[in-house]
């Protein structure tokens, strides 16, 4: 007798694992029409960001911010798992209010730490407030 029982031991064999590709298959309804990811920045395009930009909240979001907060870093990854992924990349939203986001900035907050005024000045803070708040929903 070998391993798999003899003849009778294959056709149970060939029997479990046809089994368990139909099972694998699925059925035969249609799959329910999967959402797209909201796009994000390359990740080669992060260390560019804002450097064009007229704007000086841009820019300075970029300098300071966009190594964690643009493209699949840690800050959009850890919002995004948090809020959702349309909710990752900060200057993308419209939620939010230039009074938290300063405050989040200087007191930290879950896995980010407090930003100091050494690192970021109050005047560079509040441009970054205004350029992420630009597109506030009323």
């Amino acid at each position: 007798m070998n391993f798999y029982g003899g003849r009778r031991g294959r056709v149970l064999l060939s029997c479990a694992l046809g089994l368990a590709i139909v099972a694998c298959a699925g059925s035969s309804e249609e799959a329910p029409a999967q959402t797209r990811e909201p796009a994000r920045t390359r990740q080669s395009q992060v260390v560019l960001f804002g450097t064009a930009s007229a704007d000086a909240g841009e820019r300075l979001y970029g300098s300071k911010c966009a190594f964690c907060h643009v493209g699949r870093n840690t800050g959009a990854i850890m919002l995004g798992r948090r809020l959702g992924k349309d909710m990752a990349e900060l200057h993308t939203r419209t939620d939010l209010d230039a009074d938290y986001v300063k405050a989040v900035v200087r007191s930290g907050i879950v896995n980010m730490p407090p930003i100091s005024r050494v690192d970021v000045t109050d005047e560079e803070l509040g441009k970054i407030a205004e350029y992420l708040t630009r597109t506030k929903k009323k």
